[in-house]
């Protein structure tokens, strides 16, 4: 585990083949949380924002923002859920105890996890996040799906 791995949660690919979910329409929102990323079970049959430890609202950071411009797409054999790019500034405020961030489906009854994403450069250690915070995006979206590889 190392800054930057992420995981799918795979009971959201399994839902969404269910067609619990429009990644088209949905809204989905990002928090960090405190769990460590080995913790976060992501082939759990339920994972969902309660059942992570949510970092509370603090200094410029906002627990439950809406990643902006999401879009769902399909390019050969790959559909890609992607969003902007985001950040916040500095401010003394700021969380110290973020250990993931998360990414999930507002519009879900539970508000089901989509992505964790591992924030601590050893597993283990929270991220100080009082000089501000900027999350890219990856080139391959938030996730995505691929057939016929």
């Amino acid at each position: 585990m190392a800054q930057g791995d992420s995981k799918k949660a795979s009971a959201y690919e399994y839902n969404k083949g269910l067609g619990a979910y429009n990644n088209s329409t949905d809204v989905f929102k990002w928090s960090f949380v405190t769990d460590t990323y080995a913790s976060i079970d992501a082939n759990a049959t339920a994972l969902a924002i309660a059942n992570v430890t949510v970092v509370a609202t603090a200094g410029n950071y906002t627990a439950g923002t809406t990643v902006a411009s999401t879009t769902w797409t399909q390019s050969t054999d790959t559909t890609k859920l992607d969003g902007a790019d985001f950040s916040f500034a500095a401010n003394a405020s700021n969380p110290i105890t973020a250990k993931c961030l998360v990414i999930y489906n507002d519009t879900s009854t539970t508000d089901h996890l989509v992505t964790v994403v591992d924030l601590t450069t050893d597993g283990t250690t929270a991220v100080d996040t009082t000089q501000g915070f900027t999350y890219t995006v990856n080139a391959g979206g938030i996730c995505d799906s691929q057939v016929n590889v």
